[in-house]
């Protein structure tokens, strides 16, 4: 029982029962409030790291690369002879695509992610 004396303060030990039992309140209040802001903070943190967790995701799926796919729609024979006048070389620009012979291809083409 000494050595319990020796730790506890001077300052209780004057004091009465009723201001021991005052100052025991607000500490408990203390600790209530600093263990609310403990959970409280413990909860952004685990918001945070769901955030984080999140966008490492969506970085991850924008580093890859989509596989371009592409499918023929239909084949053309291509003959400028053929076509009328409608290019004519009126102007200084000239289309050298609409001077071509020979096949042509439309395309269409998608893009596909793989996970």
């Amino acid at each position: 029982m000494a050595e319990i004396m020796e730790e506890v303060p001077e300052e209780i030990l004057s004091m009465s029962t009723e201001d021991i039992i005052i100052r025991n309140r607000l500490i408990e209040g203390d600790i209530r409030v600093m263990k609310s802001e403990m959970m409280r903070l413990q909860h952004e943190v685990t918001t945070m790291k769901e955030r984080l967790q999140d966008n490492l995701e969506k970085i991850k799926l924008n580093r890859q690369f989509p596989y371009l796919v592409a499918n023929v729609v239909e084949l053309l024979d291509v003959d400028p002879e053929e076509e009328n006048d409608e290019n004519s070389d009126e102007g200084a620009n000239v289309n050298l695509d609409s001077q071509r012979k020979g096949k042509c291809a439309v395309i269409k083409t998608t893009t596909r992610t793989v996970l």
